[in-house]
């Protein structure tokens, strides 16, 4: 069976926070995208479905949902690496 994974509850105040990231489309990709996937899971859709509408794979899409779930609107955000 598979597992289901879902957003955690977001309030009114993030809901919106992630729909300005998705509609504005500026700045990063990787955010835009990132949130995409979070504000679809909180809308219920399943991982399966975010990961078609995304063109991702269900893994990536996992790792994004429990990565905002413990760390909030930080996940979305790429972490530069510096060597």
């Amino acid at each position: 069976m598979a597992e289901r994974v879902r957003v955690r509850k977001i309030d009114s105040d993030e809901g919106q926070r992630l729909l300005r990231i998705v509609r504005r489309g500026t700045g990063s990709v990787v955010t835009w995208r990132r949130a995409q996937m979070v504000l679809l899971s909180a809308q219920g859709m399943d991982v399966a479905k975010i990961a078609e509408v995304t063109f991702t794979s269900a893994d990536r899409v996992r790792d994004v949902i429990h990565n905002f779930n413990a760390d909030g609107f930080d996940s979305l955000y790429p972490q530069l690496h510096r060597g």
